[in-house]
């Protein structure tokens, strides 16, 4: 059995990824189901690029046992939510490489745009595994490299069925889907219902963060009957390019027993059933019809999301994404 070490930034001093909360939850659930077979290392990892600098100089590098050649069924992970981040720390993962341990790679946002830049680093550093979350980032890649489409998942400590009566009708988190909005917005005023916080929570200044503490995310999410999620590639195709990937979000409506309500990502109705989600025609104009019906239809509410539910506890867990990692290194001979 070999084990897995990550290595966290998540305790150092580095400024943090907006969706560093998902990391956590990640590096969590790893280690409680690897039972002794997943460690954690909490490195400060800038310090080790700067080493790269303290040794041009003349003096010795900083926290050399850090990259030792660790024991042969060690496999080291770096979770990179970015190619920033995965670049500021090339030092110390080819450290790594260079002194015999196997490197793999869990990617977060690999977007289209940058598929070659991301492929400089991957050739630069040699990971031995590569793990996407997003299935079209994979197979761009499959056949270049020794790599795996591992979706994500949501925090489960956090993100749960809290029980409590759903009063609000929308909530959409982050960016405000132009579409989406007015449709609910006309919704509501036709059905007289005001647009106020208790019906629909929305960001209603730029750059504002509606729910910045994690249980204040959870509680709300729980209070909505329908959460809006819509790709990021259809509001920011030029950051995405055709990358249309089932993110963190899916998982943690789900989780919350919230119904789905938007746009589905190319690999949803791979995970979950066809109709787990509320996709709706290109002009909208369905809209109204079908948000009444599920309105007019309680038991029908209550089926959908408690068969995402039942799916996701049971084949869509990060200990599930553990698993499959854990199946893949251990099946590696080399």
């Amino acid at each position: 059995m070999k084990k897995l070490i990550i290595l966290s930034e998540q305790k150092s001093f580095i400024k943090k990824p907006a969706s560093s909360d998902c990391i956590i939850g990640q590096e969590k659930a790893f280690f409680r189901r690897g039972e002794g077979n997943v460690e954690i290392l909490y490195k400060s990892l800038i310090l080790k690029n700067i080493s790269r600098v303290i040794k041009k100089i003349g003096f010795e590098p900083i926290c050399d046992s850090f990259t030792r050649k660790h024991h042969d069924n060690a496999v080291f992970m770096y979770i990179a939510m970015n190619l920033v981040y995965l670049k500021s720390n090339r030092y110390l993962l080819k450290e790594l490489k260079k002194n015999g341990n196997k490197l793999s790679l869990y990617v977060y946002d690999c977007w289209e745009p940058e598929f070659d830049a991301w492929q400089k680093v991957f050739d630069e550093l040699k990971p031995d595994y590569i793990f996407f979350c997003f299935k079209q980032t994979w197979e761009h890649f499959k056949g270049r490299y020794n790599c795996y489409w591992v979706p994500q998942s949501a925090d489960l400590d956090f993100f749960q069925d809290l029980g409590i009566e759903k009063t609000r009708m929308f909530i959409q988190m982050g960016r405000v889907n132009p579409q989406m909005h007015e449709a609910i917005k006309s919704y509501l005023n036709k059905k007289g219902i005001p647009d106020t916080d208790d019906n629909y929570v929305y960001r209603r200044k730029e750059k504002t963060d509606l729910f910045p503490k994690l249980p204040d995310l959870v509680r709300e999410i729980n209070r909505s009957r329908y959460i809006v999620c819509v790709p990021k590639c259809y509001e920011n195709f030029k950051r995405t390019g055709n990358v249309s990937g089932i993110t963190a979000r899916y998982f943690e409506s789900i989780a919350c027993k919230t119904m789905i309500i938007g746009k589905k990502p190319v690999s949803f109705d791979e995970l979950f059933s066809s109709d787990g989600m509320i996709e709706f025609k290109e002009d909208l104009s369905d809209f109204d019809d079908l948000i009444q019906d599920l309105e007019n239809h309680k038991e029908k509410y209550e089926e959908i999301v408690n068969k995402n539910y039942e799916c996701l506890m049971k084949n869509h867990t990060w200990g599930n994404r553990l698993d499959q990692i854990m199946e893949i290194v251990n099946s590696d001979t080399k």
